[in-house]
């Protein structure tokens, strides 16, 4: 049914931007893009055992307040006098009791506009399961952007849904955390699969008034088999709206996602906390100064360690540029294909750092109702297509809760292995995958169909000695293990370098004074990591 689509003008392009280009995501000239950070927050991690009296006394001489406390990770949430973020954070940085102070940074939800015109063919009814090329791609005639014309696909250049879903549709009990702009669980296509809505952002509602989320919720999980809408990859998995991205600049001007730091790290945490099993984080940026978050860094270390597999989308600039949470070595980073099973024209990519690849252009999914202008309870229900990572993300999200139900008990790390191990290396016409990732495109039904789990990740021991030479601050890093490829090597969360994997590693941290340094190495582009080891000045 034609009123069931989203008919604007244009479509919006859900794409991860680390800076908006001009006029970039529907701002009117004149409209300034949004700040990297709050200006009047800041993120604070103090040392273990650190005295109550110590802490008061430092946030008293910076003028702050403590907002909110992270205590599973040590991290306080201040709010600081505005315009005071730089000053702030040297005057922590100089207090011995203090492991990090850093922005509560912005990470943007961009929506930019793309020209195509959204009309369903007609003669299908209300399933739309044969638009949906990124689960079964049947070369079926589709809308091209460029051409204007309904331009064939590339036969099986796909995931494999309907093979998967003979091997597991997953369950009920397993539950997949929306982190991102909310979800509207009324629509017909979610309707009974939100477990619950919760809000950790500066918005008044918990409702999805960009459409993001929704759309990304549908692509992992909208109700299936049910003759309405879409198929969701995790057909019988359900999910939680743990609202992380607002509104910016207000509900009323709503042509950006804003998703703060602080509340990233709220919802990575009440998601680990609370029996979520997958995590699906469609929002990042690049690095800067103070980039990656230390804070959201322990974040993603205390959700995994919880059990939950995490994924995120890799970002939309056509580079290797890394992009944060996606880029943390916890995470599986996803970059997006096409029809064709090409690298989309948008995807990041980096096989030092992207996991694996999915489908994420014109990606067909449940939009919120309002878009269409039918009411919220609408039996037909609104849908958009919608290009970017950030819908690439959430089909591995979805074969990952697919993934848990099949094999019952298996851990994050295994499950994480499936998923990757299985991914095709070689697309539908002939494409080298880790050309641009580290594994390859998804496929779910290999991934279901593993003869024996995956090994378990190789041990790396790493120890770090400090020393000075005329006064400069430097550290020597030693580590053993089994790790195949090249190595991260991380100083407080941040990705110092990638180098071979021989053992060594001379940091050069050419400072003076006092200073407290936190070590990892990883294998990159997996979860295989080292134990933390910690220089102290």
């Amino acid at each position: 049914m034609r009123h069931a689509v989203f008919l604007a003008p244009f479509v919006a392009a859900c794409l991860l931007l680390a800076q908006p280009p001009a006029h970039a995501g529907g701002l009117p000239e004149g409209v300034p893009p949004p700040p990297r950070f709050a200006p009047d927050q800041l993120l604070v991690a103090f040392k273990p055992g650190t005295a109550g009296a110590q802490i008061a006394q430092a946030h008293a001489a910076a003028g702050a307040q403590v907002i909110k406390r992270f205590d599973a990770i040590g991290v306080q949430l201040l709010a600081i006098p505005s315009g005071a973020v730089e000053a702030s954070i040297a005057l922590y940085e100089r207090n011995p009791n203090v492991r990090y102070a850093e922005p509560n940074f912005h990470r943007p939800l961009i929506l930019p506009t793309e020209g195509r015109d959204p009309m369903l063919p007609t003669g299908l009814g209300t399933e739309y399961l044969a638009l949906q090329w990124g689960l079964n791609n049947t070369a079926q005639a589709l809308y091209d952007v460029a051409s204007g014309a309904n331009v064939t696909g590339t036969l099986d250049a796909d995931i494999d849904a309907p093979e998967a879903w003979d091997l597991s549709r997953s369950n009920e009990n397993t539950k997949i955390a929306i982190l991102d702009s909310g979800v509207e669980c009324t629509h017909v296509d979610l309707l009974g699969k939100c477990v619950e809505e919760r809000n950790f952002t500066a918005s008044t509602t918990t409702a999805d008034l960009l459409g993001h989320g929704t759309h990304v919720a549908g692509i992992a999980a909208a109700n299936t088999n049910n003759g309405k809408g879409t198929a969701g990859v995790g057909w019988n998995a359900r999910i939680g709206s743990l609202k992380v991205c607002h509104e910016w600049p207000s509900v009323d001007f709503p042509y950006l996602g804003m998703c703060d730091v602080a509340d990233s790290v709220a919802g990575l945490m009440y998601a680990a906390d609370n029996g979520y099993r997958v995590a699906n984080m469609s929002y990042g940026s690049d690095p800067d100064p103070y980039s990656p978050s230390q804070a959201e860094s322990d974040a993603i270390k205390y959700a995994w360690s919880k059990g939950v597999v995490l994924v995120a989308a890799a970002g939309n600039d056509y580079a290797t540029t890394r992009h944060y949470p996606a880029a943390f070595p916890e995470v599986i980073s996803v970059a997006a294909t096409d029809r064709h099973d090409n690298l989309a024209y948008f995807s990041s990519f980096g096989s030092s750092w992207v996991s694996v690849a999915a489908p994420g252009h014109d990606i067909l999914s449940a939009y919120p109702n309002v878009a269409c202008s039918i009411p919220p309870d609408d039996p037909e229900g609104c849908y958009n297509w919608l290009s970017g990572t950030s819908m690439a993300s959430p089909h591995v999200a979805g074969l990952a809760a697919l993934v848990l139900t099949r094999y019952a008990g298996i851990t994050n790390v295994q499950a994480r292995a499936y998923i990757e191990n299985s991914a095709n290396a070689q697309g539908a016409l002939g494409q080298n995958f880790r050309a641009w990732v580290r594994y390859g495109r998804i496929n779910a039904h290999l991934a279901l169909t593993a003869d024996n789990p995956p090994p378990p990740p190789a041990t790396i021991t790493l120890s770090a000695t400090g020393y000075k030479v005329k006064g400069q601050q430097k550290a020597d890093l030693q580590w053993t293990g089994s790790a195949a490829g090249s190595m991260d090597i991380l100083r407080n969360g941040s990705i110092l370098t990638t180098t071979g994997n021989d053992g060594a590693y001379t940091d050069p941290i050419n400072r003076t004074g006092g200073g407290s340094y936190t070590y990892r190495v990883c294998e990159t582009g997996t979860a295989t990591c080292s134990n933390e080891a910690v220089v102290v000045f």
